[in-house]
């Protein structure tokens, strides 16, 4: 065997194994899925942020966003993070720092998130809705 198709060979391995690893781990999953829904709440993102949540009725979710377009997050800190049950079930408390883009006043908030684990799908879910920004 020559260097290069040695190099494919462990690439190819490495690969496999990485990507094996990440379905079989679901708190690694979960890591992903929260740091996705973080940046998309950080960023305002309200309707790529809707996408992680478990069985929300569509309309609900359309009016909640509609809502939730008329604020600005400035900043999305979690405070504490328990596994509820192992594998399945975690619950976070978050503090969302924000403002009301016509009055320009910054609040705060503790957003208390519960995920749960789809072993189907093999994705994590919240089920607790968007944040209620007021």
């Amino acid at each position: 065997m020559n260097r290069a198709s040695i190099v494919a060979v462990l690439l190819i391995s490495v690969l496999v194994g990485c990507s094996s690893l990440r379905f079989n781990d679901p708190l690694k999953a979960f890591e992903e899925a929260t740091h996705g829904y973080r940046q998309a709440i950080s960023w305002s993102e309200f309707i790529v942020a809707a996408t992680f949540l478990k069985n929300e009725n569509e309309t609900q979710v359309e009016e909640q966003i509609e809502h939730l377009n008329n604020f600005k997050v400035t900043a999305y800190e979690l405070r504490t993070m328990t596994v509820l049950e192992e594998n399945v079930r975690v619950r976070q408390v978050v503090k969302i720092s924000y403002f009301k883009k016509n009055d320009l006043v910054v609040k705060s908030m503790a957003d208390d998130q519960l995920w749960e684990y789809d072993p189907t799908q093999r994705t994590w879910q919240l089920t607790t809705g968007l944040p209620k920004l007021k």
